[in-house]
C-alpha cells in the first residue's frame, strides 16, 4: 500500500472524516467509494463469503462517517445560528 493511501487510513481511524466528505458532497460519491472497495476486496485472496462480510462491515463504516458528518453539519449551523444571534 502507498504512503498516501496509509495516510488517508491513518486520518480516518483517528476519526478525521474530511477526506471523505468530499465523497459524500459529490453526486455518485458515495457509490464510488463504495464500488472502489468492492474492487479492491475482490483482488483479496479470501474466500467468498469472507470478502461480501468485509464489504457490508465497509459500508456500515460509511453509514456512520456519512452520519458523522451530517451531524457535525448540523452542529455547525446552529453555533453559527447562536453566535450570529448574539
Amino acid at each position: 500500500m502507498n504512503e498516501h493511501f496509509r495516510d488517508i487510513i491513518r486520518t480516518i481511524s483517528k476519526g478525521d472524516t474530511s477526506l471523505v466528505e468530499s465523497f459524500f458532497r459529490k453526486p455518485g460519491g458515495r457509490k464510488y467509494l463504495e464500488n472502489i472497495t468492492l474492487i479492491l476486496i475482490n483482488a483479496l485472496p479470501h474466500h467468498y463469503g469472507e470478502k461480501e462480510e468485509l464489504f457490508l462491515g465497509f459500508v456500515e463504516v460509511l453509514d456512520r462517517m456519512e452520519q458523522r458528518i451530517e451531524r457535525q453539519q448540523k452542529g455547525q449551523e446552529i453555533l453559527e445560528d447562536v453566535f450570529q444571534n448574539n
